[in-house]
């Protein structure tokens, strides 16, 4: 596979005091990428982590399709009785939000730590 070839998206889930932490990395705009989203939340809600951080600090483009990502997520987890926070929102994906008004759907924070404890608290 050439560089060209691979998915300019990266994700990976850690645990902050029992809280998932999904950091997204790279560029969130293709159904590829929300697919593979999807089911590692899908894995996560299901073993009953329904509080989850969208950590954003490493993500440097995002367009309307990941946003439809975001939302699937944010229903996924309150569906499921909990609820979804983004931190570390740059500031080009952060005008993605204020533009689209989703800054008001959204609890956005300025790290992770501050999500986690709004999570728990």
């Amino acid at each position: 596979m050439t560089t060209t070839e691979r998915p300019a998206f990266d994700l990976e889930v850690t645990d902050n005091q029992g809280i998932k932490v999904f950091h997204l990395k790279g560029r969130l705009m293709d159904q590829q990428q929300a697919d593979r989203l999807m089911s590692a939340l899908d894995k996560e809600v299901d073993a009953g982590h329904t509080g989850v951080v969208l950590d954003m600090g490493e993500l440097q483009y995002m367009n309307s399709t990941g946003l439809n990502i975001l939302i699937n997520v944010l229903t996924r987890t309150r569906n499921a009785g909990g609820d979804s926070l983004i931190a570390r929102v740059s500031s080009s994906v952060r005008q993605l939000f204020l533009v689209t008004k989703l800054d008001s759907v959204f609890i956005l924070t300025d790290s992770v730590e501050d999500a986690v404890a709004k999570l728990k608290g």
